[in-house]
């Protein structure tokens, strides 16, 4: 049995049961029907059943919409009451299909922005994501390395460099003709986004530029 403390409000759709030990569990308003004071074990095992099979809906809901984290998905099932012990085996069924994996989900945001970032703004995007520290640098340096293999003649960064540099319209010949001072303002703008220093005047000396 379950001594419950008291059943609340957790939304306009949802309840709260409070028990003795502090645990809870978020239903939906008239799943449970049994003692305000007690709820039999069968009865706790009905309901937990049934919010993992909710829960399991609206995680692949979630992730139909857009990947998610590890640590940002669960964060969005503790807002819609979903706690620890169903968290869990929502997270066991997606990982047995693979549906969340933190690695290829920072991987691919760094191809996806690697051509136009610095690390520095990459490593701020993956921690918004809320990619763990650890896998978000086993996947920029997986990701770099294999683009170093695949283009040996420049650094990712100094591609990063010329594509801003042309979406602000920029040439070789424009650049050629600015005043030390205004490429000095240029070169402050791109460290202050994080890229190397050496990357910024190799590419702002026109050493490389496609």
């Amino acid at each position: 049995m379950h001594s419950i403390s008291e059943i609340k409000d957790f939304s306009k759709a949802k309840s709260k049961i409070v028990f003795d030990d502090e645990t809870f569990l978020v239903v939906y308003k008239g799943m449970y029907k049994g003692d305000p004071g007690v709820m039999q074990d069968d009865e706790f095992e009905a309901l937990v059943s049934d919010m993992i099979s909710y829960g399991k809906k609206r995680a692949m809901n979630l992730l139909i919409k857009k990947d998610y984290s590890v640590k940002a998905l669960c964060k969005k099932l503790e807002e819609d009451g979903y706690g620890p012990m169903i968290t869990e085996k929502i997270l066991e069924f997606l990982n047995s299909f693979h549906y969340l994996d933190d690695l290829r989900l920072a991987e691919n945001l760094i191809r996806d922005k690697k051509a136009s970032k610095s690390k520095a703004e990459i490593r701020f995007l993956l921690k918004k994501r809320e990619i763990p520290d650890d896998v978000a640098e086993r996947a920029i340096e997986e990701v770099y390395l294999n683009d170093a293999e695949d283009n040996e003649e420049k650094d990712p960064e100094v591609i990063a460099i010329i594509n801003q540099l042309k979406k602000m319209g920029m040439t070789p010949e424009k650049i050629g003709l600015m005043e030390y001072k205004d490429k000095q303002k240029l070169a402050a703008g791109f460290y202050r986004k994080g890229f190397k220093s050496e990357n910024i005047t190799k590419t702002l000396r026109l050493e490389t530029f496609e």
